[in-house]
């Protein structure tokens, strides 16, 4: 009897503390379940924290008082659309269950006092698709860290120095285009000014959304777990009973009715990403502590799995510092192009980043691995114009060019020999494109050619994507296959119930980047990583409410 491992029990163990995971407990306590939520890391909010906070939920009820027009029928064929046919994880009862349950999942949080505002300009990905539109992202307001106490010190998000909203971030590299975007610009710094000088320690974006939540999570008294890793799932017979954790160093069972999982993908394991992506190095902004653990017991226990060989991609690079980036803007502004290491381009450069990603990828499997890496190759008008990061234009830190971040030099010429790209296809390549960007139109890739193209673009140029690439000194920056998290895993029913060979296992959910998205290999829109994973942490929780419900009266 000594060696029996201490027990406790809870109507719910949710395993991740990210805007899944904390949706899931939240909706789980306001239908008078008692959840858990255990966190491995030290720190909680996961890759949501990390994120930019955005929720993809068509007619969205923020959204639409804020004048958007949108319908579920319009959200469907949208859907149907750019995600086509993937097999069950983009089934059509798991698309009709995330676009019936994403507005029911705001009001229900709105109602538990999280405030959102809506992004009104930020376009779907495809917004020329049937179906699509600009306006169907939202995110949380910003929020005061000084309300969560204690656990404000512990929240894992973005070292952002001022906040601002996601749906704000297009005006940054705008902000020396026209007067309009600069005096923006200006507001968004005097506003975080004025926060610090009022004492206030607001925060934005996906760190506002986790703050929110947790401060709704904490008004049910819900209890956070951090530095527990689940070790195993607790099964008897066909049904998942709990879960084995490490808490305080020791053994603890944790026993419930269901075991939630929201506990991220396999950003950051090395021997899975070479498995399923066929790449060896890790240029993932995801949450470092996203190694696959809930995967792997999955698969243990022969849960169905779906989408392993993707992941939310997009273009990567490493700074003077070592560390990943992710860029947007920077290979979406005139005067750039990314090409590979034939100096070749093979995409659209102001494409989505997902998009952006599986483009990258093919071609590296199309010419034997030159295109891990690629590069973003830019001149001085666009450096003297456009933000990089946090560089301001004309300024590019010496650093940047000491430590090899930026390749910088006179001439394409001498750029192509830095670079080891062949001079002759670099000059032919950019003298295609200066050709076309007198234009204005992309005759190769059709870049500028959507709203989307544009959102990150110069609105003073004729295509505000195009611009040639000829005043020296000229730039280049190596590009790999980022990603925000991996998006394959358990498959799930439209109740978000893992799935073994086609059934339920009885007792065990799954939502966000540990199970298969519903999105498929696309990204509709701006947030299509949060809405679904909170929508699917809401109907599972409901799900579980009901099944306890229908035993307790049974």
């Amino acid at each position: 009897m000594g060696g029996e491992k201490p027990v406790q029990d809870f109507d719910v163990v949710v395993v991740g503390s990210g805007a899944g995971g904390v949706t899931a407990a939240i909706t789980a306590a306001r239908h008078g379940l008692r959840p858990v939520i255990i966190e491995k890391g030290a720190l909680w909010g996961g890759s949501s924290g990390l994120s930019g906070g955005g929720m993809w939920i068509p007619n969205n009820p923020v959204s639409v008082a804020a004048g958007l027009q949108d319908s579920f029928e319009e959200a469907l064929t949208y859907m149907d659309t750019v995600i086509g046919d993937v097999g069950p994880a983009s089934s059509r009862e798991r698309r009709v269950a995330f676009l019936k349950n994403g507005p029911e999942m705001v009001r229900f949080l709105q109602e538990e006092g999280v405030t959102f505002v809506p992004a009104m300009e930020y376009p779907d990905y495809y917004p020329d698709k049937p179906g699509g539109k600009i306006g169907r992202s939202i995110e949380a307001t910003f929020f005061d860290l000084r309300k969560l106490g204690p656990l404000a010190a512990t929240l894992r998000r973005s070292p952002v120095p001022i906040p601002f909203y996601s749906g704000e971030a297009h005006l940054l590299p705008k902000a020396f285009t026209e007067p309009v975007y600069f005096y923006k610009v200006i507001g968004l710094f005097l506003r975080g000014a004025w926060f610090r000088l009022t004492g206030r320690q607001m925060v934005g974006m996906g760190g506002a959304l986790l703050a929110h939540l947790m401060y709704v999570a904490q008004r049910y008294q819900v209890p956070l777990w951090l530095n527990t890793p689940c070790r195993r799932l607790l099964v008897e017979g066909e049904r998942v009973v709990g879960v084995e954790v490490l808490k305080d160093g020791q053994p603890l069972e944790v026993r419930s009715r269901a075991v939630i999982l929201a506990a991220g993908g396999f950003d950051h394991n090395a021997e899975m990403r070479k498995q399923y992506h066929g790449i060896d190095g890790i240029w993932s902004v995801g949450n470092p502590d996203n190694t696959g653990d809930l995967i792997l017991q999955c698969m243990e226990l022969g849960a169905d799995m779906a989408l392993l060989d993707d992941a939310w991609w997009g273009a990567g690079t490493v700074d003077h510092q070592g560390q990943i980036g992710f860029i947007l803007w920077e290979r979406s502004m005139p005067h750039c192009i990314v090409v590979d290491q034939e100096g070749r381009r093979f995409t659209n450069e102001s494409a989505s980043y997902v998009d952006f990603g599986h483009d990258m990828l093919e071609q590296n499997r199309k010419t034997g691995g030159k295109a891990i890496p690629s590069w973003l190759i830019f001149d001085s008008q666009n450096r003297s114009r456009y933000i990089f990061g946090m560089a301001m234009p004309r300024f590019t830190p010496r650093e940047f060019i000491e430590k090899g971040y930026f390749i910088k030099a006179g001439t394409l010429e001498e750029l192509a020999r830095r670079c080891g790209i062949p001079v002759d296809n670099l000059l032919a390549t950019v003298a295609r494109f200066n050709e076309m960007a007198r234009n204005g139109v992309d005759e190769d890739f059709e870049r500028g050619r959507t709203a989307y193209d544009n959102y990150y673009g110069d609105p003073t140029y004729r295509n505000p994507n195009l611009g040639t690439i000829e005043r020296g000194p000229f730039y280049a920056v190596k590009v790999y296959p980022g990603d925000l998290g991996t998006k394959g895993g358990m498959l799930t029913d439209e109740y978000a119930r893992v799935l073994k060979n086609g059934r339920p296992i009885p007792g065990l959910y799954a939502t966000g980047n540990c199970s298969a998205s519903v999105m498929g290999r696309t990204y509709p829109g701006p947030g299509a990583t949060l809405g679904p994973a909170m929508t699917f942490a809401y109907i599972a929780a409901k799900h579980v409410a009901a099944e306890a419900g229908a035993a307790g009266s049974a």
